[in-house]
């Protein structure tokens, strides 16, 4: 069971939960399980039966999906103060995790089994709207990535990532084709070759998990393009 200060700390980033009647509460915490997980492990895997429901104090889930030649694709992340809408649709429609959950940063996590979440949460119209909103934020961003796939052309959709993951001032980004063509939605193939076309107009230089950006201008102009 988390101690006092703990559960402070998960009520600061849920406060959903003290809307909920202490009995209730109790319940939760004497069931729930605090587990820290390293960057890379897997939370859960597609076709896998969920038995906890996360509630993330630190940290950054990423849930994906992978096609049948192996290209993956970023659904949403969720942070603290966050759960994982998709564990709690398997709950409501009884089925299999659709997707894949990866610990993107280490993450430090409030697991409720699912009985107890089934007991106390299911049916709470605070919690319930708790996910109506969770699951509202992560359809839009859904959306968002599915209208620039769908409408967007790579390279403008390119150029907007690399301009968006400047930090501060500095104009180097550390990151690989893949990760990129994952963020993407497309194929690393395409994104070497447009980095590549970068490289030839003097917008980029290139090195191994590393990206320069040497004229920013360029890229604004290429995402710009067609608006």
């Amino acid at each position: 069971m988390p101690t006092q200060d703990e559960i402070f700390q998960i009520e600061a980033l849920f406060p959903v939960l003290t809307r909920i009647a202490q009995k209730d509460r109790q319940v939760i915490y004497a069931a729930g399980q605090l587990i820290e997980l390293p960057v890379g492990q897997m939370l859960m895997q597609q076709n896998q039966q969920c038995q906890f429901i996360p509630l993330v104090l630190t940290g950054q889930l990423r849930v994906y999906t992978l096609s049948s030649s192996g290209r993956e694709m970023t659904l949403f992340r969720t942070g603290p103060g966050d759960t994982c809408v998709l564990s709690i649709a398997c709950q409501i429609k009884n089925q299999d995790f659709p997707a894949l959950a990866q610990v993107e940063e280490a993450a430090r996590l409030f697991m409720v089994p699912v009985p107890v979440y089934l007991q106390v949460l299911a049916g709470h119209p605070a919690w319930k709207d708790y996910v109506i909103l969770t699951l509202y934020g992560h359809l839009t961003s859904t959306m968002q990535t599915l209208e620039a796939v769908a409408f967007n052309r790579t390279d403008r959709r390119l150029a907007e990532w690399l301009l968006s993951h400047r930090v501060g001032s500095g104009d180097e980004i550390a990151c690989t084709h893949e990760a990129i063509a994952v963020e993407l939605g497309t194929a690393r193939e395409v994104v070497s070759r447009l980095l590549g076309e970068l490289k030839s107009q003097g917008a980029v230089a290139l090195g191994r998990g590393k990206i320069r950006i040497l004229k920013p201008a360029i890229l604004r102009d290429i995402s710009d393009a067609g608006r």
